[in-house]
């Protein structure tokens, strides 16, 4: 008997580990926003160890890229070297992000996460507006670039940092995540490319000096609070 309770705590004791590590793996998916970076659908997997796994895609709706456009023509005119770049408008953006964290508790919902995020923003700007803001001079009114429109093309790498909490309900399938967080540039490549063909000397150089100042601004000036808050169901 007392073999027979000896052999049946060890077995306990070896399968233990291997219990705990098999029972926490998850999958789910989600919609939701990150203010102010997009609308997006997400996957999560939970790992054993309750490591956790993220990645999710979205795009950019108005009232966010309404925050970049924001800091493009704010951060001219705060600055003491520069009047500001005018005649830009983004109107399309998309992001796609992938996270890794961890989940301390076994029994609470506390999250914590980081990562990489690229988000690509692109749309116009007036040729007259911008090469008369880089340059201080019109361009005359029978060239290209009097009436002509650029595009723009934006790239952004990030860095962020997420906490955050999930809450379980019916049978733990449906998953609400709400959850703050920073976000930080840390390289920008803007394109600033004309829908019309060229001849205007020095308009190529004008060109250049908007892109740089897009790219200083996006580098300095993209460093910004967010909040996340997504609805999804647990499969497994």
């Amino acid at each position: 008997m007392r073999t027979a309770a000896a052999l049946t705590l060890l077995a306990s004791l070896v399968c233990a580990p291997a219990i705990a590590l098999a029972d926490p793996f998850h999958f789910q998916v989600s919609a939701g926003t990150e203010i102010p970076l997009a609308l997006s659908l997400r996957g999560d997997v939970e790992l054993p160890g309750r490591l956790r796994v993220m990645a999710s895609v979205g795009t950019t709706p108005e009232l966010y890229r309404d925050a970049f456009n924001g800091i493009i023509s704010a951060a001219g005119t705060s600055s003491q070297t520069s009047s500001g770049l005018y005649g830009i408008s983004l109107d399309s953006g998309s992001m796609w992000r992938i996270h890794g964290g961890w989940r301390p508790f076994p029994n609470a919902g506390l999250l914590l996460m980081g990562g990489y995020a690229r988000l690509d923003l692109s749309g116009t700007a007036s040729a007259s507006e911008l090469i008369t803001s880089v340059t201080g001079r019109s361009p005359p009114p029978n060239v290209p670039e009097a009436n002509g429109v650029y595009s723009i093309a934006s790239t952004l790498h990030t860095v962020n940092a997420d906490l955050g909490w999930e809450f379980l309900f019916f049978g733990d399938r449906l998953v609400l995540q709400m959850a703050v967080g920073f976000i930080g540039t840390v390289d920008s490549r803007t394109a600033i490319t004309p829908r019309f063909t060229s001849t205007t000397p020095g308009t190529a150089e004008a060109r250049r000096t908007a892109q740089d100042y897009v790219d200083h601004v996006l580098r300095s000036y993209v460093f910004l609070p967010t909040f996340s808050l997504s609805l999804g169901f647990r499969l497994f």
